[in-house]
């Protein structure tokens, strides 16, 4: 089951609750992160596991344009460098990322959704 890109909340949305939920979102975008892996072109070391983390005082939003953007997310993942996998060694590397995006939130200002997402590593 693919993670959502969506955060529902009981009441409206402070800035500070809104930096935490667009971090968690963030780190669970699957799909760009797993985009960003390819581009590493790891070929036959690719990774079995990789981790996101992103401090919510790290974004910045701009609430006018629903926009935002971030800075030293820590994208983190295993290289496989001998064979076979079971028995090689395994480096876990850390590179640092930059984004932005769009996001839109319903008509209540209940339910946060990332309409966009770039990286930048």
């Amino acid at each position: 089951m693919m993670p959502s890109t969506t955060k529902t909340f009981r009441s409206n949305l402070s800035s500070t609750k809104m930096q935490k939920e667009l971090a968690h979102l963030i780190c669970n975008m699957h799909s760009c992160w797993s985009k960003l892996l390819v581009e590493k072109e790891l070929g036959n070391y690719a990774p079995s596991i990789w981790q996101v983390k992103l401090a919510a005082e790290a974004i910045t939003i701009n609430a006018a344009n629903k926009t935002f953007a971030f800075k030293n997310a820590e994208f983190s993942f295993d290289v496989h460098l001998e064979e076979p996998h079971n028995t090689g060694i395994n480096y876990i590397n850390t590179i640092p990322v930059y984004g932005k995006g769009t996001y839109a939130l319903d008509e209540k200002n209940q339910v946060l959704r990332i309409l966009n997402l770039v990286l930048d590593h």
